[in-house]
């Protein structure tokens, strides 16, 4: 098995290369041989991981946030690679999913002799892919507005967040979707729900985290090979303002605005233009098909 360091420079606050040169001495004390590939460019990482992985099997080391994992493993979708999370990032949420623990160190250490599991990914509009979690409407807006914050010094990565929150939730803005969504029934997609709607925010979970630690669906599971959905319906600024601080910190379950379903497939459709983020990058469109890639990338587990 070959070793690669995948590196976002520009993570964890521009320490990106500093952390994979960490990694690399640490890796090499544990007799390991590992090359460092640096990030030139947005999807750099894909076409690297996907050359990689077309000639031999690798152990990929991610370096940076959620987004540089999304790239890694958009790259290494279908081979017999499989790949470390190190995190480096502004949100750190997947590794929350799969971790016990944070530090980089311990996560090296534990990850030696360990193999990986075979671990659930999401496929939207069959030519993108979602690790963690992907959020239509009020929390894309938010994924979004974080830019606006990310070079402010000494903001960690979840004030960040709770900036960006409280600069969206000024434009007190609802979206009107179509959700549709489908469960496998005697091997047959078949629709089980069907809403039409404003709505404030959508979250289609593979993760449990996202946002520095918030947790829409608490009960996702990335080795379930099940779509976890949280549905908002629409709110006014008043009642936005009383629902968010009960969302952050997973307190919506019970709340009447709050919908949550189960599906293998989601369909999200709106006459306009609405935003999405997707591990953290965001991008407009009028449709998304989502279905669960059920163990489609090996991924190490920090028991």
């Amino acid at each position: 098995m070959k070793h690669y360091i995948l590196v976002n420079p520009v993570s964890g606050n521009k320490k990106g290369i500093k952390h994979g040169i960490s990694i690399k001495k640490l890796l090499k004390k544990y007799g390991i041989d590992a090359t460092m590939v640096v990030s030139k460019y947005s999807g750099h990482l894909t076409e690297v991981a996907k050359d990689l992985s077309s000639k031999h099997t690798c152990r990929f080391y991610s370096v940076g946030g959620d987004g540089t994992l999304n790239e890694i493993i958009s790259g290494m979708y279908g081979s017999d690679s499989d790949i470390v999370v190190i995190p480096c990032g502004t949100g750190n949420d997947f590794i929350k999913s799969i971790s016990k623990y944070m530090s980089m160190r311990k996560i090296i250490a534990f990850s030696i002799n360990a193999s990986s599991t075979p671990t659930d990914i999401l496929r939207l509009n069959d030519n993108k892919y979602c690790i963690n979690i992907l959020n239509a409407g009020f929390d894309a807006m938010v994924a979004k507005n974080v830019d606006h914050f990310r070079n402010v010094p000494f903001v960690s990565g979840k004030l960040k967040y709770n900036l960006a929150i409280f600069y969206t939730l000024l434009m007190n803005k609802n979206y009107k979707f179509k959700l549709r969504t489908y469960c496998n029934i005697n091997d047959k997609m078949t629709p089980v729900n069907s809403l039409k709607q404003n709505f404030t925010l959508i979250a289609i979970c593979n993760g449990k985290y996202y946002g520095g630690g918030i947790p829409p669906c608490p009960k996702a599971n990335v080795l379930a090979g099940i779509i976890d959905i949280c549905a908002v319906d629409s709110t006014r600024i008043r009642q936005k303002i009383i629902f968010l601080p009960k969302y952050t910190k997973g307190n919506h379950i019970n709340l009447s605005k709050a919908h949550f379903y189960k599906a293998q497939k989601v369909h999200i459709v709106s006459n306009n233009e609405f935003p999405v983020s997707n591990d953290g990058e965001v991008f407009y469109t009028k449709k998304l098909s989502i279905d669960v890639l059920k163990g489609a990338i090996n991924i190490v587990h920090i028991k």
